[in-house]
């Protein structure tokens, strides 16, 4: 046989593996970032004593989120989020600080995916929230937390999307616990609860 023909036949069987190893590739698989602002709306902490009221201001807040494919219409999700929020303690020594609350979440979505480019989702999500007071006087806190999202997606194209998500946080506060303890007092006592917030989110997603 010529050399040639051995060169046309050792391409065309190359270009048929090729081919046939693409096909097999899951064709779904992903890696994407998504990038979210928006605001964050808090209630306010139930303080145990009649006197004293601990609230929350409305913020600004950021968020950015990595998510992959898991399998079909759903998706894993590591969600960082974060807002600065001024807190208001009333009583007989009225106090203001600023308020970091971060929250650190795993956990995923489930896509209800149409033809079209526009779709919704559902998500949960679980791990731990950062409650750092912007004086360095006052002690942190982390505690446990989880979040429910829902959520709206519109692909513009292979790669990017806009998003806009609705999420509910609840973080587990212990029985008789304080916050914001330095220099020998505590500026909240609690009685114990789930503290929520909200966020309302838009955002961009660039997907590899």
């Amino acid at each position: 046989m010529s050399p040639w023909k051995k060169t046309l036949i050792a391409s065309v069987l190359s270009t048929v593996s090729f081919t046939s190893y693409a096909d097999s590739l899951p064709v779904d698989d992903f890696i994407a970032i998504s990038a979210y602002l928006g605001g964050r709306y808090s209630e306010d902490f139930s303080v145990d004593e009649a006197d004293q009221s601990a609230e929350i201001a409305t913020s600004f807040a950021q968020a950015i989120a990595l998510s992959w494919y898991y399998g079909r219409n759903t998706e894993g999700e590591l969600l960082y989020s974060n807002s600065k929020q001024n807190v208001t303690i009333s009583g007989e020594n009225q106090q203001t600080t600023d308020l970091y609350t971060s929250y650190l979440h795993f956990g995923g979505r489930v896509n209800f995916v149409d033809n079209g480019p526009f779709s919704t989702s559902l998500g949960l999500g679980v791990g731990a929230t950062f409650l750092v007071p912007d004086d360095s006087m006052y002690d942190n806190e982390i505690a446990l937390s989880g979040n429910i999202t829902g959520g709206m997606r519109y692909e513009l194209n292979d790669q990017w999307a806009l998003k806009a998500d609705l999420r509910f946080y609840g973080t587990v506060i212990k029985n008789n616990s304080s916050l914001f303890c330095g220099d020998g007092k505590c500026l909240i006592q609690l009685e114990g609860e789930v503290y929520v917030q909200t966020e309302l989110m838009a955002g961009v997603e660039y997907k590899f």
